[in-house]
């Protein structure tokens, strides 16, 4: 459940000790989320009384002659329901929330720890927020500190810095591709989740090797007690999941996904045009119970992007396999997480005979234990990361102009070693915590030790307010890729930022949550693309904006070519995010806004001042609404953000006698404001084995083509605007089984 958490055991025995009992099974669920309640009270007429299980289930036996049963749960009305005269039909019974009851956290509200601000969305979060199609990360985009992407463009550009400076987690394992080619979707289906956690800047000691942000995906529980298969379709693709019992006590949830996104447009567009398409597949199992012995959770998840057109095909996937086991002795959690996987980049010219492959196998192993006690808690860990770059496989034909340094003929191996420890001092009953922490990173790539200090704080000042500071430096290697003696450059150091941020959390009167964090990041040794000195190297424009450049911020990571680059840049943002979120009855609303400015200085050789990020946008307004109407919801969102840098050009005689010239003026100019209002409504069934929920996400309702870009026209020697996406339809079905 979300928002609160339930009471009551299970109680087990008959209710009416006679000859002729009728037995009568149901299911309680929340009427806004259909999530099970548990520990929900059944009360006879009589006065006895039974309380549902984990899953929401329960059963009693009652004589013919009752007809009708009390249901009550901790923050919900009571109801009264009438028995079915077909005592073999499930009872499914929906409670509604009390008023002023939090049906959703968005926000991370988090008193009993010592931590920034971070936000939390859960699956059934994501369905009320319009415009990100049911997609976790997308939803993300949504919460203050988040850049938009042009053409709703996959990427998480958190607080100014890059993309590729974001780490995402699932269930402890790093993945390498967040987002599939083009940013369609994300890589995880939003049915397997349990929660979603983002930290924009300010994290503890307990993660490393990235100098921006954090997201953490849990994968829910498998339920143990029956069989349940769910799943969707959707015009850009579909999806089928299953969770049931295991032998020995365990649980299996295992989903699909397969996307048709190039089928469709394949008529419209001829072959000439590359159309992505991607396959996901996620398998997780659990065994065991943390405190007897301990639990086992095998998991297995991979995600296949296919790019096709014509002859030519770019294939790019990652597979991840690992075995998370936890142990519990009272106070005391151990944790550990091994891991192993495999990234490929696949490149075929069919029509050139051009093919290109690297593939990277990287692994390790991630321990924590943490020691509860009375004054607060002593958290450390280690981990140890590695990996295998093999060398190019390349055929280039003797006529193909292929890089002249495109050998095949080297590799990469290496390993990361980490060391973290923090201490969680509470004091004044937890109205004051401090805690310190610090990481200790060897990084193989780079050779380099690193020490990353580190220290959170909380005070809560009554009146439901909570202050939260936490400064801290965050180192982050390079890529593989970038430390490649083969277009590469293997003198490259990590980079690293100083980050901090006060901010604070607080209950207003109407039940009202609001937050707001003021942050500063500053970063030194940014790895910046400079004339390659290998022969036949290239050398790089400078940076002036625009959508090519923005595209290859997002697209670095995920493709990991070896790039010549000199850690000789520079970054610092500056700003604040505010959050303000009601929930009372079936209203839904939140507002994000945040301000911020973002900068960066590239090679000193060339200008050493500060130029602005591609991304920076002054402000991000949005405005979101969601309204349950019985099996109906309607929800809207209402976006506002300030547009981003580039640099104008025109043809202009410098009177150097040689006709017109191309004048740039870099970074001179901003682009308008974009301003977009997505519509989604969804309308449920329920039936007697879970829901069926039909939706229209509508991003761009209204149709505004918003200026995405600006490129000179040489005819008429003026700009020309480069339109953003028309009104883009999601709609799709759910099968929601009853969890």
């Amino acid at each position: 459940m979300v928002g609160r958490s339930a009471s009551g055991f299970v109680t087990l025995g008959w209710l009416c000790a006679i000859a002729y009992a009728d037995p009568v099974r149901g299911v309680v669920i929340d009427k806004a989320t259909s999530r099970p309640l548990v520990g929900a009270t059944i009360v006879i007429e009589r006065g006895d009384i039974v309380t549902t299980d984990h899953d929401g289930y329960f059963t009693v036996e009652l004589d013919p002659t009752i007809r009708e049963v009390t249901i009550a749960a901790p923050g919900f009305r009571a109801r009264t329901v009438t028995l079915p005269a077909d005592r073999t039909r499930l009872v499914r019974v929906e409670l509604a929330a009390t008023s002023g009851a939090e049906v959703i956290e968005v926000t991370g509200k988090s008193p009993v720890e010592t931590k920034p601000l971070s936000y939390q969305l859960t699956a059934d979060e994501i369905r009320l927020i319009p415009g990100a199609g049911n997609d976790i990360l997308r939803a993300v985009q949504s919460l203050p500190g988040v850049a938009r992407i042009p053409y709703s463009f996959g990427g998480l550009v958190l607080r100014g810095t890059s993309p590729r400076d974001t780490a995402v987690y699932l269930d402890g394992i790093e993945v390498p591709l967040a987002f599939h080619f083009g940013g369609v979707t994300s890589f995880y289906p939003g049915g397997m989740l349990a929660d979603l956690s983002l930290t924009s800047g300010g994290f503890d000691a307990s993660y490393g090797r990235a100098q921006g942000g954090i997201v953490t995906l849990t994968t829910r529980e498998p339920r143990t007690d029956r069989w349940r298969l769910g799943g969707s379709v959707g015009l850009l693709d579909s999806s089928v999941q299953a969770e049931g019992p295991l032998p020995k006590g365990g649980g299996m949830i295992v989903g699909l996904r397969r996307s048709y996104f190039d089928t469709i447009l394949l008529p419209f567009v001829g072959t000439s045009t590359p159309l992505p398409s991607y396959w996901d597949f996620q398998l997780r199992t659990s065994w065991g119970d943390p405190k007897r012995g301990g639990r086992i959770t095998p998991m297995l998840f991979t995600s296949i992007d296919v790019v096709t057109g014509n002859d030519i095909v770019v294939t790019s996937s990652f597979a991840r396999a690992a075995v998370p086991y936890t142990r519990q002795w009272g106070p005391t959690t151990l944790r550990v997480v091994p891991w192993i996987g495999q990234n490929q980049l696949w490149y075929e010219d069919k029509a050139t005979a051009q093919k290109f492959s690297r593939p990277t196998f990287p692994g390790g192993v991630r321990a924590e234990l943490t020691r509860d006690t009375p004054w607060g808690h002593i958290r450390g860990g280690a981990e140890l990361s590695g990996g295998f770059l093999a060398q190019w496989e390349a055929n280039f034909g003797s006529d193909i102009d292929g890089p002249a340094n495109l050998k095949g003929d080297t590799t990469l191996w290496w390993s990361d070693i980490a060391l973290w420890n923090e201490v969680r001092v509470k004091l004044d009953d937890d109205r004051f915590a401090i805690k310190p922490g610090l990481r200790v990173e060897y990084f193989g790539l780079t050779g380099e030790l690193v020490v990353d200090p580190r220290i959170n704080i909380h005070q809560q000042l009554g009146g439901g307010i909570t202050l939260r500071q936490a400064l801290g430096r965050y180192h982050q290697p390079p890529t593989p890729g970038d430390m490649d003696p083969n277009n590469g450059n293997p003198q490259l150091d990590s980079s690293y930022v100083d980050q901090a941020s006060l901010g604070f959390d607080a209950q207003l009167p109407y039940d009202i949550l609001a937050s707001f964090t003021a942050f500063f990041n500053y970063g030194r040794n940014i790895g910046v693309r400079v004339p390659s000195p290998h022969p036949g190297g290239d050398v790089p424009e400078l940076s002036l904006g625009g959508l090519g450049p923005t595209f290859e911020l997002l697209l670095e990571k995920q493709l990991g070519f070896a790039i010549y680059r000199e850690d000789i840049g520079r970054m610092r943002s500056a700003g604040g995010e505010l959050q303000l979120k009601r929930h009372v009855g079936t209203w839904f609303t939140m507002l994000a806004y945040t301000i911020s400015r973002a900068q960066r200085t590239d090679d000193p050789r060339v200008s050493d001042g500060w130029r602005p990020f591609e991304l920076d946008q002054r402000h991000n307004l949005q405005v979101a609404i969601s309204k349950q109407l019985r099996r109906w919801r309607l929800g809207a969102r209402f976006q506002v953000v300030s547009g981003n840098p580039y640099s104008p050009e025109r043809l202009e005689d410098t009177g150097a006698g040689e006709g017109l010239s191309l004048v740039t003026d870099p970074w001179g100019g901003v682009l308008p404001t974009f301003i977009s209002f997505d519509l989604r409504v969804d309308h449920r069934w329920h039936r007697r084995w879970g829901d069926i929920n039909l939706y229209f996400d509508i991003q761009n309702i209204v149709n505004r083509r918003n200026v995405e870009g600006r490129e000179l026209d040489w005819d008429t020697n003026a700009e020309a605007d480069i339109l953003g996406l028309p009104i883009v339809p999601f709609i799709g079905v759910e099968f929601l089984p009853l969890r």
